[in-house]
């Protein structure tokens, strides 16, 4: 099937952002789930387009994690975000990583587990609420989404497309692998996602990174120094 020109663009930034973080030969889908992130962050707006569709089939819980910090509207909730990655890229520095052209985006790719991790507990916590007998075994539905977003490049995503919050009804696919981690939540965190610490202290802090494994387990762009190319 012919790709539009928007498709094109988005699969050649996805392929750069590789490039960047010193790992080409991964799954594009991994550079993909960066730019996006990426682009939310630059944008404070919520994955349109291109990027919403991609979420939507690669990774829902990712999705439901940056609409709902775009939702917030609130730029101490979008600082969270910034801690993270900032977590993340001082992680690498210290694991004796080869440096990378682009290393923010490196710290964004090692963080895509945490936040996907976050977004899997607010979308459990909204099926809880639309539950009608919480005590009930869940119900597996197959989902189908019609819904394709509408414009073109940069200029067209800032304005938005219509939609709805993430929900976890399109079966992830097993290109971006994004493993379930313990993750422990900041206040701004909690109050912004209206979610609870869940984790104790034997978890560990998840603000506190003490690997730099990635959504596929790899130890960090380009591998330790002195390691095989």
């Amino acid at each position: 099937m012919t790709m539009t020109t928007g498709e094109e663009l988005f699969w050649q930034n996805a392929a750069g952002v590789l490039r960047d973080i010193g790992m080409p030969h991964l799954d594009p889908v991994h550079g993909a789930a960066v730019d996006i992130v990426r682009w939310c962050r630059v944008v404070r707006s919520r994955p349109t387009h291109h990027r919403q569709e991609f979420l939507e089939m690669e990774s829902p819980a990712l999705l439901a994690y940056l609409e709902t910090l775009a939702e917030s509207g609130d730029v101490d909730v979008w600082r969270t975000l910034e801690d993270r990655i900032s977590l993340r890229a001082e992680a690498l520095r210290t694991r004796n990583m080869r440096p990378c052209p682009r290393p923010w985006l490196a710290a964004i790719w090692s963080a895509l587990p945490e936040l996907a991790a976050i977004g899997q507990r607010i979308l459990d916590q909204q099926a809880g609420d639309d539950d009608p007998n919480p005590g009930a075994a869940p119900t597996v539905v197959a989902g189908h989404d019609d819904g394709k977003g509408s414009g073109e490049g940069e200029g067209g995503d800032k304005s938005g497309s219509a939609g709805t919050t993430a929900r976890p009804q399109p079966q992830p696919s097993s290109r971006l692998p994004l493993p379930a981690t313990s993750v422990r939540l900041s206040a701004a965190e909690c109050k912004a996602f209206g979610l609870d610490d869940e984790t104790n202290d034997d978890d560990g802090d998840g603000n506190t990174p003490d690997g730099t494994e990635g959504p596929d387990g790899t130890k960090g762009p380009g591998g330790p120094k002195g390691g095989k190319k």
